[in-house]
């Protein structure tokens, strides 16, 4: 086994992403925008571009990922006027074709989730962890 070296780099992945060596990382976690969120801060990236969006994003971290690494993506979709958009499942589909393997999903429970008042639903309190 090499030496075990941790790095953090601060910036936006999209530019340090191409400083980052091919198959040189054992592991991904990210939490990417969701859509329509925290628009002051990612420009809130529409449900129907967030695909196109994140998939440049997705072909350097399958770049420089190892063979053996493991990816996972931290992701829910946003509920408008009573119903899930489909943009994480459509995402989801389009990793496949880029040459991921989708082999698990998990469920955070967020416990301390916001109440919400949703006459038609549950307490939105859980989010994929593809």
């Amino acid at each position: 086994m090499g030496e075990l070296t941790t790095k953090i780099l601060l910036g936006d992945c999209r530019e340090l992403l191409k400083s980052i060596e091919t198959n040189s990382i054992d592991l991904i976690f990210t939490s990417p925008p969701n859509a329509d969120r925290r628009k002051q801060t990612y420009g809130g990236i529409k449900p129907e571009d967030y695909v196109e969006w994140f998939l440049p994003i997705s072909e350097q971290l399958l770049r420089v990922l190892k063979p053996t690494g493991t990816f996972t993506l931290n992701i829910k979709e946003k509920a408008e006027n009573g119903e899930r958009s489909t943009y994480v499942i459509e995402l989801i589909l389009a990793l496949r074709k880029q040459g991921w393997l989708w082999t698990e999903e998990f469920i955070w429970h967020k416990k301390n989730s916001y109440p919400g008042k949703w006459s038609n639903r549950f307490r939105d309190s859980w989010e994929r962890l593809l």
